[in-house]
């Protein structure tokens, strides 16, 4: 199974210039989402982000899921606005 991240979509030429990131957290981004009718977006894995913001800013993880869901899941900024994808275990 390949290991996806914003490079290795990249480099498959799978972005799209209009896709919208959360900045600093690109290692998240497991893949893209495709909807009926609507833009493809990335999906950013729960887990991923709990860590990196956990090593990065030096949160538990405790912490780091607090500011995720306040600061990340409840961020709208439009129809491009990128998907989480729950694989916290």
């Amino acid at each position: 199974m390949i290991e996806l991240n914003l490079k290795k979509l990249t480099e498959l030429g799978m972005v799209e210039d209009e896709m919208l990131v959360w900045d600093g957290l690109d290692d998240a981004i497991v893949g893209i989402v495709s909807r009926c009718g609507m833009e493809n977006v990335f999906v950013y894995s729960v887990q991923k982000i709990a860590y990196i913001l956990r090593d990065r800013d030096g949160m538990d993880v405790e912490e780091a899921l607090e500011y995720l869901d306040f600061n990340i899941r409840g961020a709208f900024i439009g129809d491009r606005t990128p998907m989480l994808l729950e694989d916290f275990i």
